[in-house]
Protein backbone atom coordinates (compact mmCIF):
# COMPACT_ATOMS: atom_id res chain seq x y z
CA UNK A 1 0.00 0.00 0.00
CA UNK A 2 0.95 3.50 -1.26
CA UNK A 3 2.05 5.89 1.66
CA UNK A 4 -0.14 8.09 0.63
CA UNK A 5 -2.93 6.03 0.70
CA UNK A 6 -2.34 5.08 4.45
CA UNK A 7 -2.65 8.97 4.78
CA UNK A 8 -6.56 8.74 3.33
CA UNK A 9 -7.12 6.10 4.98
CA UNK A 10 -5.50 7.54 8.50
CA UNK A 11 -7.48 10.40 7.67
CA UNK A 12 -10.89 9.00 7.24
CA UNK A 13 -10.05 7.14 10.83
CA UNK A 14 -8.85 10.42 12.74
CA UNK A 15 -12.03 12.06 10.91
CA UNK A 16 -14.54 9.73 12.10
CA UNK A 17 -12.63 10.01 15.48
CA UNK A 18 -13.12 13.59 15.61
CA UNK A 19 -16.66 13.52 14.86
CA UNK A 20 -17.86 10.42 17.38
CA UNK A 21 -16.14 12.03 20.00
CA UNK A 22 -17.26 15.78 20.21
CA UNK A 23 -14.13 17.24 18.41
CA UNK A 24 -11.44 15.66 20.99
CA UNK A 25 -8.27 15.09 19.67
CA UNK A 26 -6.93 12.43 21.69
CA UNK A 27 -9.38 9.80 20.64
CA UNK A 28 -7.89 8.08 17.50
CA UNK A 29 -8.89 4.65 16.63
CA UNK A 30 -5.34 5.24 14.22
CA UNK A 31 -2.23 4.38 16.13
CA UNK A 32 -0.76 7.65 15.44
CA UNK A 33 3.19 8.22 16.26
CA UNK A 34 3.64 10.48 19.05
CA UNK A 35 4.21 14.48 17.71
CA UNK A 36 7.99 15.33 17.99
CA UNK A 37 8.87 18.50 19.64
CA UNK A 38 8.87 21.57 16.96
CA UNK A 39 12.85 21.40 16.54
CA UNK A 40 13.20 21.01 12.90
CA UNK A 41 16.19 21.89 10.68
CA UNK A 42 16.15 22.17 7.33
CA UNK A 43 17.85 19.25 5.25
CA UNK A 44 19.74 19.91 2.00
CA UNK A 45 17.94 18.38 -1.05
CA UNK A 46 18.14 18.84 -5.01
CA UNK A 47 18.50 21.82 -6.23
CA UNK A 48 19.84 23.69 -3.38
CA UNK A 49 22.94 25.86 -3.89
CA UNK A 50 25.34 25.79 -1.37
CA UNK A 51 28.50 28.18 -0.22
CA UNK A 52 31.22 26.46 0.45
CA UNK A 53 33.45 28.11 2.91
CA UNK A 54 37.08 26.96 4.39
CA UNK A 55 38.16 29.30 6.86
CA UNK A 56 41.78 29.19 6.91
CA UNK A 57 41.92 27.85 2.70
CA UNK A 58 39.64 30.36 1.50
CA UNK A 59 41.35 29.77 -2.25
CA UNK A 60 39.22 26.96 -2.45
CA UNK A 61 35.67 28.48 -1.36
CA UNK A 62 32.70 27.75 -4.05
CA UNK A 63 29.16 28.01 -4.58
CA UNK A 64 27.92 24.42 -5.40
CA UNK A 65 24.47 22.93 -6.47
CA UNK A 66 23.35 19.95 -5.38
CA UNK A 67 22.24 17.29 -8.01
CA UNK A 68 18.85 15.44 -7.79
CA UNK A 69 21.27 12.43 -5.91
CA UNK A 70 21.91 15.05 -3.31
CA UNK A 71 25.80 15.25 -4.14
CA UNK A 72 27.81 18.05 -5.18
CA UNK A 73 30.60 18.24 -6.91
CA UNK A 74 33.03 19.74 -4.51
CA UNK A 75 36.74 21.03 -5.43
CA UNK A 76 39.42 18.29 -5.21
CA UNK A 77 37.42 15.69 -2.94
CA UNK A 78 34.92 15.45 -5.63
CA UNK A 79 30.93 14.03 -5.47
CA UNK A 80 30.44 14.27 -2.01
CA UNK A 81 26.49 13.36 -1.10
CA UNK A 82 24.54 15.69 1.38
CA UNK A 83 21.40 15.84 0.57
CA UNK A 84 19.26 14.86 3.36
CA UNK A 85 21.67 16.37 6.16
CA UNK A 86 21.36 19.46 8.29
CA UNK A 87 23.61 22.67 7.06
CA UNK A 88 25.41 21.27 10.28
CA UNK A 89 25.93 17.25 9.11
CA UNK A 90 27.15 18.75 6.26
CA UNK A 91 29.54 20.64 7.14
CA UNK A 92 30.94 17.83 9.27
CA UNK A 93 30.49 15.41 6.61
CA UNK A 94 32.79 17.95 4.27
CA UNK A 95 35.46 18.55 7.24
CA UNK A 96 36.14 14.87 7.55
CA UNK A 97 36.69 14.17 3.41
CA UNK A 98 38.72 17.30 3.36
CA UNK A 99 40.38 16.03 6.25
CA UNK A 100 43.28 13.62 3.96
CA UNK A 101 43.89 16.63 1.54
CA UNK A 102 44.54 19.56 3.81
CA UNK A 103 45.69 20.02 7.21
CA UNK A 104 43.16 20.81 9.65
CA UNK A 105 40.24 21.83 7.26
CA UNK A 106 37.32 23.58 8.53
CA UNK A 107 34.39 24.11 6.68
CA UNK A 108 31.48 25.74 6.68
CA UNK A 109 28.55 25.39 4.17
CA UNK A 110 25.36 27.96 3.87
CA UNK A 111 22.26 28.12 1.70
CA UNK A 112 22.38 30.76 -1.18
CA UNK A 113 19.26 29.96 -2.62
CA UNK A 114 16.76 26.77 -1.80
CA UNK A 115 15.83 24.06 -4.39
CA UNK A 116 12.05 23.23 -4.61
CA UNK A 117 10.53 20.92 -2.12
CA UNK A 118 7.17 19.55 -1.99
CA UNK A 119 4.41 19.18 0.28
CA UNK A 120 0.31 18.03 -0.65
CA UNK A 121 -2.21 20.00 -0.10
CA UNK A 122 -5.68 18.60 0.12
CA UNK A 123 -9.23 18.71 1.34
CA UNK A 124 -11.72 21.88 1.42
CA UNK A 125 -8.82 24.22 -0.96
CA UNK A 126 -9.47 25.77 -4.24
CA UNK A 127 -6.45 24.10 -5.97
CA UNK A 128 -5.78 20.83 -4.12
CA UNK A 129 -2.21 19.13 -4.64
CA UNK A 130 1.36 19.47 -4.75
CA UNK A 131 3.36 22.72 -3.35
CA UNK A 132 6.24 23.60 -4.13
CA UNK A 133 8.09 24.94 -1.34
CA UNK A 134 11.43 26.88 -0.88
CA UNK A 135 12.87 27.32 2.72
CA UNK A 136 10.52 27.80 5.45
CA UNK A 137 6.97 27.58 5.01
CA UNK A 138 3.88 27.18 7.77
CA UNK A 139 0.19 25.50 7.63
CA UNK A 140 -1.78 28.74 6.42
CA UNK A 141 0.85 30.11 4.09
CA UNK A 142 0.44 26.02 2.59
CA UNK A 143 -2.99 26.95 2.38
CA UNK A 144 -2.61 30.19 0.41
CA UNK A 145 -0.40 28.62 -1.70
CA UNK A 146 -2.96 26.12 -2.79
CA UNK A 147 -5.48 28.65 -3.62
CA UNK A 148 -7.31 29.51 0.07
CA UNK A 149 -10.22 28.04 1.71
CA UNK A 150 -12.76 26.72 -0.10
CA UNK A 151 -15.90 27.77 1.21
CA UNK A 152 -16.67 24.36 2.23
CA UNK A 153 -13.53 24.29 4.59
CA UNK A 154 -13.80 23.85 8.37
CA UNK A 155 -11.00 25.46 9.18
CA UNK A 156 -10.56 25.32 12.83
CA UNK A 157 -9.42 21.32 12.43
CA UNK A 158 -6.98 21.18 9.92
CA UNK A 159 -4.82 17.57 9.91
CA UNK A 160 -1.42 17.92 9.41
CA UNK A 161 0.18 14.11 8.95
CA UNK A 162 4.13 13.46 8.87
CA UNK A 163 5.99 10.40 8.63
CA UNK A 164 8.31 10.10 11.15
CA UNK A 165 11.56 7.83 11.25
CA UNK A 166 9.94 4.84 12.09
CA UNK A 167 7.54 4.97 9.64
CA UNK A 168 4.37 5.24 11.35
CA UNK A 169 2.12 8.70 10.88
CA UNK A 170 2.68 11.69 13.43
CA UNK A 171 -0.86 13.82 13.14
CA UNK A 172 -1.48 17.03 14.84
CA UNK A 173 -4.61 19.47 14.60
CA UNK A 174 -4.13 23.05 13.97
CA UNK A 175 -6.48 26.04 13.92
CA UNK A 176 -5.53 27.88 10.40
CA UNK A 177 -7.91 30.57 10.67
CA UNK A 178 -6.26 31.06 13.52
CA UNK A 179 -3.28 30.94 12.61
CA UNK A 180 -4.10 32.93 9.21
CA UNK A 181 -5.19 35.49 12.25
CA UNK A 182 -1.83 35.77 13.96
CA UNK A 183 -2.04 32.95 16.31
CA UNK A 184 1.45 32.40 16.98
CA UNK A 185 0.52 29.31 18.96
CA UNK A 186 -0.52 27.72 16.30
CA UNK A 187 2.77 28.37 14.50
CA UNK A 188 5.27 25.74 13.06
CA UNK A 189 7.07 24.77 10.25
CA UNK A 190 6.44 22.21 7.49
CA UNK A 191 8.27 19.52 6.70
CA UNK A 192 8.66 18.33 3.15
CA UNK A 193 6.51 15.71 2.80
CA UNK A 194 4.12 16.39 5.08
CA UNK A 195 0.23 16.47 4.14
CA UNK A 196 -2.01 19.34 4.74
CA UNK A 197 -5.99 17.76 5.09
CA UNK A 198 -8.47 20.68 5.35
CA UNK A 199 -11.68 18.99 6.25
CA UNK A 200 -15.64 20.15 5.38
CA UNK A 201 -16.91 22.33 7.87
CA UNK A 202 -20.38 21.57 9.92
CA UNK A 203 -22.47 23.15 7.64
CA UNK A 204 -20.77 21.71 4.59
CA UNK A 205 -21.40 18.03 5.57
CA UNK A 206 -25.43 18.90 6.84
CA UNK A 207 -25.64 20.20 2.59
CA UNK A 208 -24.01 17.35 1.40
CA UNK A 209 -25.55 14.73 3.34
CA UNK A 210 -29.39 16.69 2.28
CA UNK A 211 -28.09 16.79 -1.22
CA UNK A 212 -26.31 13.10 -1.57
CA UNK A 213 -29.25 10.73 1.10
CA UNK A 214 -32.27 13.24 1.45
CA UNK A 215 -32.68 14.48 -1.98
CA UNK A 216 -31.22 11.65 -3.81
CA UNK A 217 -32.79 8.59 -1.90
CA UNK A 218 -36.10 10.05 -0.69
CA UNK A 219 -38.74 10.98 -3.29
CA UNK A 220 -39.24 14.30 -2.20
CA UNK A 221 -36.71 17.58 -1.51
CA UNK A 222 -36.92 20.25 0.73
CA UNK A 223 -38.66 22.77 -2.11
CA UNK A 224 -41.55 20.36 -1.37
CA UNK A 225 -45.15 21.67 -0.51
CA UNK A 226 -48.05 18.96 0.00
CA UNK A 227 -52.63 20.03 0.08
CA UNK A 228 -53.08 18.93 3.25
CA UNK A 229 -56.80 19.00 2.43
CA UNK A 230 -56.13 15.70 -0.24
CA UNK A 231 -55.40 13.36 3.04
CA UNK A 232 -59.03 14.35 4.67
Amino acid sequence: MSPWRLCVIALALLASACASTGGRDSAQPYDFAPWGRDDYQYRLGAGDALRLSFIVEDGLDKDVTLGPDGQGAFPVVGPIPVGGLTVRDASQRLTEAYAPVLRNPQVQISVVTYGASQIYVGGEVKTPGVVQIRGEMNTAQAILAAGGFAETAGTGKVVILRRVADGRLASRIVDAGALINADQRQDFLLHPGDLVFVPRSRIAEVNLFVRQYLNGILPFNFGFSYDLNRFR
